[in-house]
């Protein structure tokens, strides 16, 4: 604040001596008007200027004249314009000026105007609409007086030029405090008037307007709930003499005011949304609870009485704006919200000008636009929300960024990330495919791997450094180390071991920090060989029964297959020999279920232990029940042509909604989701769950291991 009130010091010094200079320039004008009776040859000069408080009569302005210029009048005016440009001109004046002059003379400001500009052809471009806003105060002053021939003429000292340097401070806070400072000592004395005015002065004007519009507004509002509530106490019997607040339409200026203001933005955007779900809300209003009520024929199977099969679509969501041209990378369920579908998209082709990566939040009874809408610069491959904020979503960028976003700031940020990393050395370099999240509500990390065999641990807190960093390689009987994970899942009980599938089909054991008999990285004694063409996705078994089928992993594959694996857990496997390293240990898929056509994603259901749905590139959605049946799916279903125009044939990705397991999401290249809900049979809390399936689970595992190694 010291340099402000040095500045408006300063401003105050020049307008007192320009003061001095005005009462002297009068008492030379009478000195004027004695001589001129005198002289008789003089030529009438008007100066342009605006319209002062001082102004001249008709009659003196008519019977001005002014005397031929003596041979020293040059040489004083240019005195009087060296002491105009010394009061006037001031350090920062470079900063504050406009630019719209052709060049500055010295160091003085193109705004700065001396009474030999004003003569000949400067006179017609001072008074052309197009000439500076910040006018002089010299040329503001009292000019329509002629200047009068000094007695003892002095040479114009030449102007030093001025040397301005510039630092960030000075181009941006600095300047427009100085500037603002300037503009509004300027307009307190009146001296500074304009035409057109200044645009920030006059958007900070109306915001004045507009707020002081808004609350005369609450003021009336106020009166008439008091007046009511004081109705409503003196009875039903009180006489109301007049109306006192008649019913009235908001002019112009004020339904600008209401309609502008953030309050009522934020008010309009969630009334709508909430409308939007209201009207878009689905209800059987001819159901029969006699017969099962809604969704009765969902629940129970006619012919044997058992809980029914079955599934069939609930909805669809694409956005014209943004799911054209945009393909599924991901696909995820809050495990919060159960309504709230997250779906990660990659860059339109067609569409340069709009980001790349794309995450839209889909809410399950608002079908017509999406929740909310993030983006960022690079492909989001994967997205997911985060277990223990479920405000947040975490995502993975085809430039290895790993990006963070938040509902809460998603209208203020306009739906850019609040925290991501740095395009450094010191995390990913090549595409992140996989996330995880693991760890508890106060102690968690965020875990991401890319292409290039590197993971990274992360905190929430900061995303500028990762706190953990792992290089994986290959077991030694490949060709080459060079190992590039496409997936990568944890366990439900130990969250220092995990599995990553890699693009040359091989699945292998990995640990997160050195343990006994092996160190951190790629274990080198296991391998889980048997698929032929990349793993696309791999999933542990939820394990949350009476039986432990944790060890369970659910694996699928290029080469058009599904495999399920027995994981043996780190404490079982042999210490790390340099024999144990040259034969490294190959574990066989004790399930091998062989498809149709290109399997890309394969997940088990939450709660059911034998229920697992799986996605092709035929467009196929199959949920399989392994407990039935091990050679056929339970339901098989195709989702509707999408709204996008493209019939939809490959899907990319399926979700469990994880509160009851009773929706799943799929979607692929035409960027649709697609919502289906699965029967009674398929579906269910843990409780609905009879603990009769797990053991069937358990007895089909224990043959399945029995006859691999028969085999």
């Amino acid at each position: 604040m010291s340099s402000v009130q040095q500045r408006k010091a300063e401003i105050l010094a020049k307008r007192a001596k320009l003061a001095e200079l005005r009462r002297q320039r009068e008492l030379r004008q009478k000195e004027f008007s004695q001589s001129r009776a005198s002289t008789g040859d003089a030529s009438e000069v008007r100066y342009p200027g605006h319209e002062r408080e001082n102004k001249k009569t008709d009659s003196d302005v008519q019977s001005a004249k002014v005397v031929s210029p003596v041979p020293s009048r040059s040489d004083s005016r240019a005195e009087l314009d060296d002491l105009i440009s010394r009061l006037v001109d001031r350090p920062g004046s470079a900063s504050i000026s406009h630019a719209d002059g052709p060049s500055r003379k010295g160091s003085r400001p193109n705004s700065v105007l001396s009474a030999s500009q004003l003569s000949g052809d400067n006179t017609e471009a001072f008074n052309s609409a197009t000439r500076p806003l910040s006018q002089s105060i010299a040329v503001q002053t009292d000019v329509t007086e002629p200047f009068v021939a000094s007695t003892e003429p002095a040479p114009a000292p030449e102007p030093k030029p001025e040397v301005v340097t510039y630092s960030k401070g000075v181009q941006t806070d600095d300047s427009k405090q100085r500037r603002s400072d300037f503009f509004d000592s300027e307009s307190e004395t009146g001296e500074f008037e304009d035409g057109t005015g200044s645009s920030k002065r006059l958007s900070k004007r109306d915001r004045e307007r507009d707020e002081e519009i808004r609350r005369k507004l609450r003021r009336e509002i106020e009166e008439e709930l008091q007046a009511t509530q004081q109705q409503a106490v003196d009875g039903p019997g009180a006489e109301v003499t007049n109306l006192r607040y008649p019913l009235r339409t908001l002019d112009e200026d004020e339904l600008k005011a209401v309609t502008s203001s953030e309050d009522f933005l934020d008010f309009v955007e969630r009334s709508a949304k909430v409308i939007e779900r209201a009207l878009d809300e689905e209800y059987d209003v001819l159901a029969d609870y006699e017969l099962g009520g809604v969704d009765g024929d969902l629940e129970v199977d006619d012919e044997h009485g058992r809980k029914r099969k079955s599934i069939r679509e609930v909805c669809q969501f694409w956005d014209e704006r943004w799911s054209k041209k945009r393909m599924i990378s991901d696909l995820s369920f809050s495990p919060k919200f159960p309504e709230l579908v997250l779906a990660a998209y990659t860059k339109n082709p067609s569409a340069p000008h709009e980001p790349d990566g794309l995450v839209q939040v889909w809410n399950q009874h608002l079908h017509s636009r999406p929740e909310y809408v993030f983006h960022s610069t690079s492909d989001i491959l994967t997205a997911k929300f985060s277990p223990f904020h479920p405000n947040l979503i975490v995502g993975g960028s085809y430039s290895g960024q790993v990006l963070l976003w938040d509902t809460r700031s998603s209208r203020a940020g306009g739906g850019a990330p609040v925290q991501k990393t740095p395009l450094t050395g010191s995390g990913h370099t090549h595409p992140v495919y996989s996330i995880s999240i693991i760890g508890t509500q106060n102690a968690h990390n965020i875990l991401t791997a890319s292409t290039d065999g590197v993971v990274c641990g992360w905190t929430v807190d900061m995303l500028s450094q990762p706190q953990e960093y792992l290089e994986l390689s290959t077991p030694p009987p490949s060709k080459t180390e060079d190992l590039a994970p496409t997936t990568m899942s944890f366990p439900q009980s130990d969250p220092t071991f995990f599995i990553v599938g890699t693009e040359e089909g091989g699945i292998y054991p990995c640990h997160r920090y050195d343990r006994a008999g092996a160190k951190a990285g790629t274990d080198q004694r296991l391998a889980y060989r048997g698929h032929a063409a990349p793993v696309m996705s791999t999933a542990f078994h939820p394990a949350k029964g009476p039986v432990d089928l944790g060890d369970l992993m659910l694996s699928s594959s290029l080469d058009w297959s599904v495999k399920l694996w027995r994981v043996r857990p780190p404490a079982t496997t042999a210490p790390a020999t340099s024999a144990a390293i040259a034969t490294t240990q190959v574990v066989s898929p004790i399930l091998d279920l062989n498809r149709e056509d290109v399997v890309y994603d394969a997940r088990w259901s939450p709660h059911r232990p034998g229920v697992f749905s799986l996605v092709d590139g035929a467009g196929n959605l199959e949920v399989w029940d392994l407990c039935s049946d091990t050679e056929v799916p339970a339901v098989r279903t195709t989702p509707t042509r999408g709204r996008g125009g493209i019939l939809t044939r490959s899907l990319n990705k399926v979700a469990w909604e994880e509160r009851e397991g009773k929706r799943l999401a799929t979607g692929g290249l035409d960027g649709v989701v697609t919502v289906f809900e699965v029967g009674k049979g398929l579906s269910g809390t843990p409780e609905d769950v009879p603990a009769e399936e797990w053991t069937a689970m358990k007895r089909l595992v224990g043959k399945l291991e029995q006859r691999d190694r028969v085999n």
